[in-house]
C-alpha cells in the first residue's frame, strides 16, 4: 500500500460508511488534526467541517470528500506523519501474521446472512442485521494480542471498516473487544469463536459502539475459517 492506496481506503470508509458524521470526524481525531487547521488547509470555514460532523449537514459530495481526504494527508505529511508509520506497518508478509484471512466481496452481503451461513448467535445488535457488509476479516485472537501494534492493526480493516471480524481461539471475548474499543476505526459486526459465554464487558463495549456481537457455533477454527472463506461466494444482499 501506498499513499495514494491509503487514500482511497479513507475515502471508501467515508464513502460506504452509514454514518458519514461519524466518518468524517473519526479519520480527523485519527489524524489528531483540529478542524480549524483542516478548514485552513480546505479553504473553507470551520463551521461547514463541525456541520458536517455533527450532521447538521449530511451527506458531504465527493469533490469535498477528496479536497478533505487530500487535506488530512497533507496536514499529516508536514507535522505528524502518522501516514508513514501506518504505510511502514501495512505489510501481509509477517509469517506470524494474526490475520488467518482478509477478503473484500464483488458486492456487499448482508450481515444476517453471513451470520446465519457461520452459524452464529448474535448477542448484540440484532436490530442491525439487515446492514450490508463490504468484507470480512478472521484474525488468530492470540497472535493478535502478541503481534499487532498500535498502527499495523489498521491493517485488519482492508478496504473499508464495513466489514466482520472474526476471532478465532477466544477465552472470553475481552482482550478482541477492549483493543477494538481503544482504536478509532470500528468493525460494523464482529464474532467470536471458542468460547461459550462471553465477558460482560465485552458485551457492554459492543452495546455502546453499536457493533453487532456474536458468537460462532462452528465447532473447530478450521471449520469456521473454510466456511468464511466461501462467504464471498453468495453475493446476497
Amino acid at each position: 500500500m501506498d499513499k495514494t492506496d491509503f487514500k482511497k481506503y479513507i475515502y471508501g470508509s467515508i464513502l460506504t460508511s452509514e454514518n458519514m458524521s461519524s466518518e468524517l470526524r473519526k479519520w480527523r481525531t485519527f489524524f489528531k488534526i483540529k478542524q480549524i487547521s483542516l478548514a485552513n488547509e480546505m479553504k473553507i470555514s470551520p463551521s461547514v467541517i463541525s456541520d458536517y460532523e455533527l450532521g447538521r449537514q449530511k451527506y458531504p459530495g465527493t469533490q469535498f470528500l477528496l479536497k478533505f481526504v487530500n487535506s488530512l494527508i497533507k496536514i499529516d505529511e508536514s507535522k505528524i506523519k502518522i501516514t508513514d508509520k501506518f504505510l511502514d506497518n501495512y505489510s501481509f508478509d509477517d509469517k506470524t501474521s494474526s490475520i488467518l484471512d482478509i477478503k473484500e466481496y464483488q458486492k456487499p452481503i448482508n450481515a444476517k446472512k453471513i451470520l446465519e451461513l457461520t452459524d452464529c448467535k448474535i448477542l448484540v445488535g440484532e436490530d442491525l442485521i439487515d446492514i450490508p457488509i463490504f468484507g470480512h476479516t478472521i484474525l488468530d485472537s492470540l497472535m493478535s494480542i502478541l503481534n499487532l501494534n498500535d498502527t499495523s492493526f489498521y491493517k485488519i480493516y482492508g478496504n473499508t471498516t464495513e466489514r466482520v471480524i472474526f476471532f478465532t481461539q477466544v477465552s472470553i471475548g475481552r482482550s478482541p473487544m477492549v483493543t477494538i474499543k481503544v482504536y478509532p476505526l470500528k468493525p460494523r459486526v464482529v464474532v467470536l469463536h471458542g468460547l461459550d459465554n462471553v465477558d460482560k464487558l465485552a458485551i457492554k463495549i459492543a452495546e455502546k459502539e453499536k457493533i453487532i456481537l456474536a458468537i460462532s457455533r462452528i465447532k473447530t477454527s478450521k471449520n469456521l475459517v473454510n466456511q468464511v472463506k466461501n462467504i464471498n461466494l453468495y453475493q446476497l444482499i
